[in-house]
């Protein structure tokens, strides 16, 4: 599901998730669980303020970002 995603920039583009939506509404990031990156995203496992944790990707090409739910709320 695409999204929106507020990051951190620092010495890269788009450091680290801040928060992004899910359903229409913006959750904060609480946790970066993993990151990683291949040739064509970047890739965040992240605990969300709402207890469940989600894949964020950001495709590079496309310039976007999708989500998905990865996990329950603990």
């Amino acid at each position: 599901m695409s999204c929106q995603v507020q990051t951190y920039s620092g010495s890269r583009l788009h450091e680290y998730p801040r928060r992004f939506t899910w359903e229409d509404r913006w959750l904060e990031v609480s946790r970066i669980l993993k990151r990683w990156q291949d040739p064509e995203h970047l890739c965040f496992t992240v605990r969300a303020a709402d207890g469940r944790t989600y894949l964020l990707r950001y495709h590079t090409r496309r310039d976007a970002w999708d989500v998905q739910i990865s996990g329950t709320a603990e």
